[in-house]
């Protein structure tokens, strides 16, 4: 089974089918989230109290690309995060807090009526 991403690659023209936007609207948001969520981190750092070096520690799962693509796919076609788990092989628990850590970053880039949808499918 192909992801979501890898087919929107592959097949820009099919972006507006599978996610809601067009591929230049999506590396354009996918931008802008990306900025957001590198401020957020940086946040984080500087509260933080480490105890490993910066730079140790576990990787991320997902790239931001595969987050906000994740978070388009589950408001464009309202599936399940067992479904987003096959779709992008991670664990349900995992599928559910990257969507939920993203709808953060993304309501303040995206127009308060698609957030809006979205709060009222959950």
């Amino acid at each position: 089974m192909t992801s979501p991403l890898a087919r929107i690659e592959f097949y820009p023209q099919e972006s507006k089918r599978l996610i809601g936007i067009k591929y230049e609207e999506f590396i354009t948001l996918v931008a802008l989230a990306e900025e957001s969520h590198l401020e957020k981190q940086a946040e984080i750092e500087k509260i933080k109290i480490r105890l490993i070096a910066s730079g140790g520690g576990r990787k991320a799962e997902m790239t931001p690309k595969e987050g906000v693509c994740l978070y388009l796919v589950k408001l464009r076609r309202k599936l399940t995060f067992e479904i987003l788990e096959l779709l992008f092989n991670l664990w349900r628990i995992k599928a559910n807090s990257t969507f939920n850590y993203w709808v953060e970053i993304l309501m303040e880039i995206l127009p308060i009526s698609q957030m809006k949808e979205a709060k009222k499918d959950e």
